[in-house]
């Protein structure tokens, strides 16, 4: 008897001993300052737009789907100004989060703005999460999503970047069943769009996915992203304008 309740605290003991590693572990992923940003597990995002946008991207994957050691995101500026990245789940699992950041250098005009942080911190530790299944967004001037977002569309990598920006990717989550059209504007055109799309009939609560390639004749300036329709409930209106810079060459300067 008296080994058996021994071996019976010691079983206690063991399972008491591995939830507090659990919780321990849980808390060390949670959303928080680390070093040069703030990184982490938050509880689920609530937006109160019809339509938000997720994520403003260069379309481009590395040939992996497995972790290195480090993740960057690489942007285009026009010109010297604030910018708010934020890195977070598209479809959303554990809800991993990044914003915050601080930069080493202030952010320039060029295509030499880059911010890398480790993986091992908290990516590593999210089973099921690789890297394409996150989306990033550097909102200018202004932290907050709105109807008129004006965004550096931002290059996801890990040690492979592409040789230029021949493609993009703007992924948006709706709040209700909708139905969309998408259209591509240059700056200073407000009668004909340069891309067009049908999006149709779309579900709430997950990832859409807008993509426009470029071609030789596309030239480096200003462009917006339209997208227009309703809601299928109501028939309510919805619109959200994305403006964003295309530089296809992807050199520091």
């Amino acid at each position: 008897m008296k080994i058996a309740r021994t071996l019976a605290a010691f079983i206690a003991l063991i399972a008491a001993w591995s939830l507090c590693a659990t919780a321990i572990a849980q808390d060390e992923l949670l959303y928080q300052k680390r070093a040069n940003r703030y990184e982490g597990i938050k509880p689920k995002p609530v937006s109160g737009f019809d339509i938000e946008l997720l994520a403003a991207q260069i379309d481009y994957r590395e040939p992996t789907s497995a972790w290195g050691d480090r993740l960057r995101a690489r942007f285009f500026l026009d010109q010297p100004r604030p910018v708010y990245l934020v890195v977070r789940e598209l479809d959303y699992k554990y809800f991993y989060w990044l914003d915050k950041v601080e930069p080493k250098e202030p952010w320039r005009a060029g295509f030499g703005n880059v911010f890398e942080w480790p993986t091992n911190e908290v990516l590593k530790q999210l089973r099921g999460i690789q890297p394409y299944d996150l989306g990033a967004v550097a909102r200018l001037d202004k932290p907050t999503p709105s109807a008129d977002e004006n965004v550096a569309p931002v290059l996801l990598y890990q040690s492979q970047p592409p040789q230029a920006a021949g493609a993009y990717v703007f992924y948006f989550r709706l709040r209700e069943d909708a139905a969309l059209k998408a259209s591509i504007y240059a700056e200073g055109d407000a009668e004909q769009p340069i891309y067009a799309q049908d999006l149709g009939r779309l579900p709430a609560e997950r990832p859409l996915a807008v993509r426009w390639t470029t071609t030789a004749m596309t030239h480096a300036g200003k462009y917006r992203l339209v997208l227009k329709g309703h809601l299928l409930s109501t028939n309510d209106p919805i619109v959200q304008v994305v403006r964003f810079y295309h530089q296809p060459k992807l050199s520091a300067s």
